[in-house]
């Protein structure tokens, strides 16, 4: 095992894209297989020193970042252990990279539906937050894919999971090897949702660990169900003067999606569904990054919105049927493979552009993940927009449309537009979760939303967490500070 303690060899491991500056830690474990996960937890016991796993940086919400204690990176546990193409399966090491794992998947024409955006984030920090991507509007998040984990315990256990393995019995109650542990007494909520410890009725416990963000065990190996390689597929951004005629077109869409005369007729399959509105496409627009897949892009039209839309190659002309009722600003197509990878880089730009904007402001990010049910959307579209522009700081909103989940960043220059900017948020937060939404529907929570998430499940749902944190973790070892505060562990 690696072991670093020089404050030069540690500080790479103390940031993350959420900008958070506090970050210290008095060593850093690099295991290499999971006897020394477990030597590094007994070391760190030893010397009474909280463990924070450390995945590859992509985090938005400070989760890796410790106050003190040690670090446990997962860099060398990167072996992709098996592909087994007949049963759709794959085995790997929790440190092996998404990007890296696509790539060996597309050899043996195989898929891993719910890849983030972040393509060299590691797989087991995919499982630990419930990560999803562009593609989660037609194949959800990481949960429907993991079927088993293997996790490295503060007992010095390694606990092996099958899904379908540990069940909460009529009482709420999951046994497994090591413990018990009663589920809370909160549900989770029906939207794409990566707040806080999942709890249903009858629940896996699988899905416990699944979005735990690191709080209750070290993660070291995952089993997860794969797809077929996906058909050709095609790109449209579609340019749009209003907004409401944005609205009205992804209603109409959302409807012939669900419709069964559309299923039957195999018709718009789509794959993803995204928006960017006009000051998303303005960060685009004026960027000095003026090229995109090696190649210059079209000048963007000024517009309200857009909406970008990936399906299926063979539908390509029942869409321009149906682009024929609009009147669009511009319509962008991309069919061929240079086209077709132009755009898609148009779309992963802009959240590298946003990053690099909050670093250059030296702002830690005010930056809202809310998704709500589809019946409340179009009313909270509508509050975004007021919002916005009574809030009269700098935004933009973009991102994931179909599911109901709209990126929503402030740019705050100074704390007085920053305090307009947090009371903003939590207005929209009030709002999203009295109508049974989300306070991240992606991100977690880590160390930036604790207040949000007590919003949406209450104290006393916190105090749930709490407890089952203290039964699986009794040392009180992982994770400290993601999720809730590590002050309620002493309560």
């Amino acid at each position: 095992m690696i072991i670093k303690k020089e404050p030069e060899q540690i500080i790479s491991y103390l940031e993350d894209t959420s900008n958070l500056k506090f970050g210290s830690a008095d060593v850093v474990y690099i295991p290499k297989n999971e006897s020394e996960v477990l030597e590094a937890i007994k070391d760190a016991k030893k010397n009474k020193m909280p463990i924070t796993a450390s995945g590859a940086g992509t985090g938005t919400t400070g989760g890796r970042i410790p106050q003190g204690g040690a670090i446990l990176s997962l860099e060398k546990l990167n072996s992709i252990i098996s592909i087994d193409k007949k049963n759709s399966r794959a085995t790997l090491q929790a440190g092996v990279i998404v990007d890296d794992f696509l790539k060996e998947l597309g050899k043996d024409n195989l898929f891993y539906p719910p890849f983030p955006t972040e393509r060299m984030a590691f797989i087991g920090s995919n499982v630990s937050t419930n990560a999803s991507g562009e593609y989660s509007f037609r194949f959800g998040a990481t949960r429907k894919y993991v079927e088993r984990i293997k996790v490295a315990l503060s007992s010095e256990n390694i606990l092996d999971i099958k899904r379908r393995q540990y069940i909460a019995d009529g009482n709420g109650v999951i046994t497994s090897s090591f413990f018990k542990v009663k589920i809370p007494e909160y549900r989770s909520p029906d939207t794409k949702n990566a707040a806080g410890y999942f709890s249903r009725p009858g629940m896996d416990l699988i899905d416990l660990f699944i979005g735990s963000e690191g709080t209750l065990g070290i993660i070291t190996e995952v089993e997860l169900k794969l797809i077929p390689a996906l058909p050709p597929r095609s790109i449209m951004i579609l340019f749009f003067e209003k907004d409401e005629e944005t609205l009205k077109f992804l209603k109409r869409i959302k409807k012939e999606i669900a419709s069964p005369s559309a299923r039957n007729d195999k018709k718009f399959n789509v794959y993803a569904l995204e928006y960017f509105e006009k000051n998303s496409l303005g960060i685009l627009r004026k960027s000095r990054h003026q090229k995109i897949g090696g190649q210059a892009f079209p000048n963007i039209p000024e517009c309200e919105s857009a909406l970008y839309i990936e399906q299926e190659a063979k539908d390509l002309e029942e869409w321009l049927e149906l682009l024929e009722e609009y009147n669009l600003a511009d319509t962008w197509i991309g069919e061929n493979e240079r086209d077709y990878n132009k755009l898609i880089d148009f779309r992963h730009k802009l959240p590298e552009l946003i990053n690099e904007y909050f670093r250059e402001l030296k702002q830690t990010k005010v930056s809202l993940d809310l998704a709500v049910p589809e019946n409340y959307f179009p009313e909270f579209f509508d509050f975004y927009k007021k919002m916005a522009k009574k809030t009269e700081v700098e935004y933009v909103i973009f991102g994931h449309i179909g599911e109901n989940h709209l990126h929503f960043n402030f740019f705050p220059k100074n704390e007085e537009e920053r305090a307009r900017a947090q009371t903003a948020y939590i207005e929209a937060v009030k709002k999203a979760v009295a109508n049974g939404g989300t306070v991240s529907a992606e991100h977690g929570i880590g160390k930036l939303k604790h207040k949000y998430l007590e919003m949406m499940y209450g104290r006393e749902g916190i105090m749930e967490m709490v407890r089952i944190k203290k039964t699986i973790d009794p040392f009180c070892m992982f994770g400290l500070d993601n999720i809730f505060p590590k002050e309620l562990l002493q309560s």
